[in-house]
């Protein structure tokens, strides 16, 4: 089978993560990279061996054979990129959040499904194989009944001007709800509040309720100086930590504690993977498709509203 062509543009922190893991997987010719930064651009040249780089995304676009792009830009320019690429006829896989507004992010989804695409969304977590042994617990009811799930997303960040920390932080917050639940909130309240700037929430304490779930509290914010990304599930049998970075799961029974046997893995390569994979053979279902980017930026949306008009938002 020929490889496939991918190209990606932005090339920043995560873009060179992404870049690197291309490299690595056998069924992938990374034929260009696209970044504003000239050095950006000079460091994949030499130390992932990239030669074609442009500062233009549109001339990585035109390159002949390409098949696919990764889109590590700013949140602001996703629909932009992500657009003309679709246009072009090239399946994407782009970081969270998919759009900054969920009409963008219909449109995206709609011109993919209308061309036979695939549009991915970065939602990294449902790679996790923490994650994914504990969605199949839930599954087994291992748990019984669940009762409550408490995230806590917190890391010090500096004050970004382009997005807040529920558009940074939140997409990955509903996502894995979804993702371990099997079902999207039926209302959502949000409390949140900038500290170093004027506008724009830095922290937010977010209360989701589900119709067949439990009630899903998180607190995420920028101003923590200790990087946490922790997940409580409190079940009528038993109850779990999950910390979604080391990949542990500390089990809670019956006055006992004992970790599950669970082997990390590479998050980024197992998504990269996915992504070809659904390029190879496009009856692949997409873990992490356009869709599912989309509803996590209706359900920011619907917080955003909860803190503007100081209620509880129906969805």
């Amino acid at each position: 089978m020929a490889k496939i062509r991918v190209g990606v543009i932005g090339i920043g922190h995560w873009g060179r993560k992404i870049v690197d893991e291309y490299t690595k997987i056998e069924d992938v010719d990374l034929i260009g990279i696209s970044d504003l930064d000239q050095k950006n651009i000079e460091f994949c040249a030499e130390r992932c061996g990239v030669k074609d780089g442009y500062s233009d995304y549109r001339e990585l676009l035109d390159q002949e054979g390409l098949d696919a792009v990764n889109v590590c830009t700013p949140n602001s320019s996703h629909y932009e990129i992500c657009r003309e690429a679709l246009e072009r006829g090239k399946h994407v896989l782009v970081e969270k959040p998919i759009t900054m507004t969920s009409a963008e992010g219909w449109d995206l989804v709609n011109m993919a499904q209308g061309k036979g695409l695939t549009l991915s969304v970065g939602h990294i977590f449902r790679f996790n194989n923490a994650l994914a042994e504990v969605r199949r617990l839930i599954g087994e009811r291992f748990f019984g009944k669940l009762f409550l799930m408490e995230m806590t997303w917190t890391n010090l960040e500096k004050s970004w001007p382009d997005r807040d920390v529920l558009m940074d932080l939140a997409p990955h917050m509903f996502d894995i709800q979804n993702y371990l639940l099997g079902e999207w909130p039926v209302e959502v309240s949000c409390s949140g509040r900038p500290s170093r700037r004027e506008s724009g929430e830095e922290t937010a304490y977010v209360v989701s309720a589900f119709e067949n779930g439990p009630m899903a509290m998180a607190n995420i914010s920028w101003l923590v100086p200790r990087k946490t990304r922790q997940i409580m599930l409190v079940g009528e049998t038993r109850s779990s930590m999950i910390d979604a970075v080391s990949q542990e799961v500390t089990v809670y029974e019956g006055g006992y504690t004992y970790k599950l046997g669970i082997e990390r893995n590479n998050t980024i390569r197992d998504e990269l993977v996915h992504f070809v994979k659904t390029i190879e053979r496009p009856e692949t279902e997409t873990k992490n498709s356009g869709t599912i980017g989309v509803r996590t930026v209706e359900l920011i949306e619907a917080a955003k509203r909860s803190i503007i008009e100081k209620r509880t938002v129906p969805l």
